[in-house]
Formats: C-alpha cells, sequence, structure tokens
C-alpha cells in the first residue's frame, strides 16, 4: 500500500531535497503530490509558480547593498550561501554541495577563489546530469588539477595523487584496486596540463606515456578516458556510489537491498536525476524511522533558516557555517567533510546556538508580529509552538521538547502582560536551538 502525501511527507522529502521548505513550498508539494513534486525537483522546475531565478553573481548585493568580488573567497561563499537560500530548483543546489564534498577540493591549496567557482559552476551542470561525464570532466578542471598534483604527472615520473583519489574516494572505494592499479592508472593520466597564466588545460603529447598498461585486469595503451571507462566496468562503482547517495539522502544504515536496489539504478539509468527520482518515489524512503534521523550539515541548518524565515544571507552567516564545521569552498581534506555525529561535537553545536541568538535578536520586529507568525489560538501555548515548529520546517516536536517550548510560550507569551518582541524572539531562539531543528 501506498503512502499517504501529507504536510509531513513534503516536509521530508523538501528537507532532504533542498534546504528546508517555506509554508507555501509544502502547500504547493502537497496539492501537487508525490510524483509531481518528485519530477520537478529532479527536473530543476519550481514548486512555485512564477518562482524567480536566483541572482546572478554580479546582480547580488548584500550587506548594506556592497557588490561582491569573485576573487575573494568570502564573497564566493556568500554568493553560494544565497543561491541555496533563493533557488527555486533546491535539488540541484543540493546536488551541487554532495559533488563539492565528494570531490573536495578546498582553496587553502588551489588559491584562486575564481577557480573553485568555475569548478562549482561545474558541479552545478552535471548536478543531475550523466556521472561518468562528469568524472571526465573534472579530471580536466583546473582547481582539480591543481588540488591533486595534474602538472606533476608526467611520462616517467607519474604523480599519483589524482589516480589513487579517482579509485578511492570519487569511484570504487578502499579496497577494490590495488596499489599497481594506482601506479598504472596514473600512467594513464599523464599529459593533461593547467597553465596558470593563460588558464588553458591542454593535452600534452609528449608528456603522456603511452606505453602499455594493465589497469583493473584490463590492457592497452590506456589514456585517461581509457582509464575512466575501466572504472566504470567495475562492479563496485554502482554499490559504491548508491550508498553515498544513500547515506546523503536517506539514512546512515540503510540496508543490503537498498544499497542493491539503488546501484541497480545507478547502474540502469543515464542520469544521477534519474536515480533520485526512483528514490524520492519509494515508499521505504518515507519510513517514520528516518524522519528526522540525519544531523542536519551547516548548510542545511543556516540556509534552511534563512530560507524560511526570509532573512537575507550575509557574510556573518557563511562565516558562522564555517565556525559550525563547513566552510564553503574549504573542506578539510580530499575526503571532504565527515558529516554525521561529526557536526554536533560542542564547539560546533556552541556555534549553532551563537547563530540562533544572532539570527533571533537581528531579525525585524514587524515579521515576528506579522500575522503569518501569531497562531489562530494565541491564548494556548501549544498553538504557538505548534505553528513556530512548522513555519521552521520541523514536522515533529517530542513530547520533552513540546512541554519545554510550551512552558516558556506560556509564561512569555500567553500570560505576559503585553506581549513584546522579547518574547517572541526568544521563542525563535529556542525553537532553532531544539534537538529536532538539528536534525532533518
Amino acid at each position: 500500500m501506498s503512502i499517504q502525501w501529507t504536510k509531513k511527507e513534503a516536509v521530508h522529502l523538501l528537507s532532504r531535497a533542498g534546504f528546508g521548505a517555506s509554508q507555501a513550498d509544502i502547500a504547493a508539494s502537497v496539492s501537487l503530490g508525490r510524483e509531481e513534486t518528485v519530477r520537478r525537483l529532479v527536473a530543476g522546475v519550481p514548486l512555485l509558480e512564477g518562482a524567480q531565478a536566483a541572482l546572478a553573481f554580479e546582480q547580488f548585493k548584500a550587506d548594506g547593498g556592497k557588490a561582491l568580488d569573485p576573487q575573494q573567497i568570502a564573497d564566493q561563499q556568500l554568493y553560494w550561501l544565497y543561491r541555496m537560500v533563493a533557488t527555486p530548483a533546491p535539488l540541484v543546489e543540493k546536488m551541487t554541495l554532495f559533488w563539492h564534498g565528494h570531490f573536495a577540493t578546498a582553496n587553502y591549496k588551489v588559491k584562486d577563489a575564481a577557480l573553485m567557482a568555475q569548478q562549482n559552476e561545474l558541479f552545478r551542470k552535471y548536478a543531475l546530469g550523466n556521472f561518468k561525464e562528469l568524472v571526465n570532466a573534472i579530471g580536466k578542471d583546473p582547481a582539480m588539477m591543481i588540488w591533486l598534483d595534474a602538472n606533476k604527472n608526467k611520462k616517467g615520473k607519474p604523480n599519483e595523487n589524482y589516480a589513487r583519489e579517482a579509485m578511492e574516494l570519487f569511484t570504487l572505494g578502499i579496497g577494490h584496486y590495488t596499489e599497481t592499479d594506482v601506479k598504472e592508472a596514473a600512467r594513464a593520466f599523464t599529459g593533461w596540463t593547467y597553465n596558470k597564466e593563460t588558464h588553458d588545460v591542454a593535452f600534452n603529447a609528449k608528456q603522456h606515456d603511452g606505453d602499455s598498461k594493465t589497469l583493473l585486469g584490463e590492457s592497452g595503451k590506456l589514456d585517461a578516458d581509457d582509464a575512466v571507462d575501466i572504472l566504470f566496468h567495475q562492479q563496485a562503482l554502482p554499490i559504491f556510489m548508491a550508498t553515498k547517495l544513500l547515506n546523503y539522502f536517506a539514512t546512515d544504515t540503510p540496508s543490503e537491498s537498498w544499497v542493491q536496489k539503488v546501484a541497480a539504478d545507478f547502474t540502469a539509468k543515464s542520469t544521477v536525476g534519474d536515480v533520485l527520482r526512483e528514490l524520492f518515489l519509494a515508499d521505504e524512503f518515507y519510513d517514520e524511522k528516518l524522519r528526522l534521523a540525519l544531523i542536519k550539515t551547516p548548510a542545511d541548518y543556516v540556509a534552511g533558516i534563512l530560507r524560511m524565515t526570509g532573512v537575507a544571507p550575509a557574510k556573518g552567516h557563511a562565516q558562522a557555517m564555517r565556525r559550525m564545521g563547513q566552510e564553503l569552498f574549504v573542506p578539510p581534506d580530499v575526503a571532504g567533510w565527515r558529516g554525521g555525529q561529526a557536526w554536533l561535537t560542542s564547539n560546533n553545536l556552541l556555534a549553532r546556538f551563537q547563530f540562533a541568538e544572532g539570527l533571533a535578536k537581528g531579525i525585524g520586529a514587524a515579521k515576528l508580529t506579522s500575522a503569518d507568525w501569531k497562531p489562530q489560538a494565541p491564548e494556548q501555548a501549544a498553538a504557538w509552538v505548534q505553528l513556530w515548529a512548522e513555519r521552521l520546517g520541523i514536522a515533529t516536536l517530542s513530547e520533552k521538547t513540546q512541554a519545554s517550548l510550551s512552558s516558556y510560550a506560556n509564561d512569555s507569551l500567553v500570560h505576559s502582560k503585553k506581549m513584546n518582541t522579547t518574547g517572541l524572539r526568544g521563542l525563535l531562539q529556542l525553537v532553532l536551538i531544539s534537538p529536532e531543528a538539528q536534525m532533518k
């Protein structure tokens, strides 16, 4: 029997496939139904009719109307956060972030914000597209070539950095190749260079090792394209990618049968979008035990709150993400962010609470006192809690959280002699630091 399609299911999908959801997004999703909502997410079509596309980099102004400098990494971080908040195609942006973690590249070595932004556009272009095409493209991406020393990979003196990560982190996973395979793949990838002066990526035949090689059991005068072809012949690849997608969108502990099902889709379907369509349509994705079962990334947390409150992104918000453990364009190493419980260390959690406090103090009084934020039964503390949780994308609160928030609302709003913004801001802050607000 198919699941019912209600607000709870819509919130679950939109939280996983995007960065939170406004009340309008949720209402549209419920009205459209599961199949049409998923179709639009995968196609990059807005859920809301007439939704505006995000502004281009040169059009976006922040922090008092200042224009952004494309050569400043802080400005690129802010602009990407803005895109997460403003995009009418949230799954595209969510997958752009996925690929950034998957093909982790950091500006502390690249040292060129424009190249990091160029790579970001590559991830956006292939966000829901063909994975093999993306693997081929990322090997010739300037930021990646600097990050993994492609210019040092020459005939006679192969550099193994890219070849190793191409197998370990990008396609197969540990244990599905040998050290000899790394050496042979490195030889196959020789010859590609990046010129920092002209910004040209080119193939230099004199620096390519054209001799015979044997990679993962296949032999020949292999080049980069041949090496990628061979990686895609391996049974480990679809299983590796299915596991990563399930971990990112569904659960930390997917069943073996679910991994095999998604892996089969990954093999049979031509795009990642087609794979995700099946994932988001599966009843298993909406199992009660999966709801509020993944810890939000800092990007989920910050972009989601800004999106749902209508607060304009500012540089301080991107900096808050860094303090929470996720600095855009600066993953810690080649393996990217570890995620999971690592997001909730004492320091990272404190940064979330400080962000919530700052946002609550700075939000406009007119917004908090508007009709949209006032329940139909303002004399009931539970009504305040329910409405504000819903407006902040939380479909379910535990009894303990409900009791705690209701007690505050009862004292500060229901029985207060004069309702003021102090009480409203206090409730907003408490909802944002609740355990459920950290989960998706």
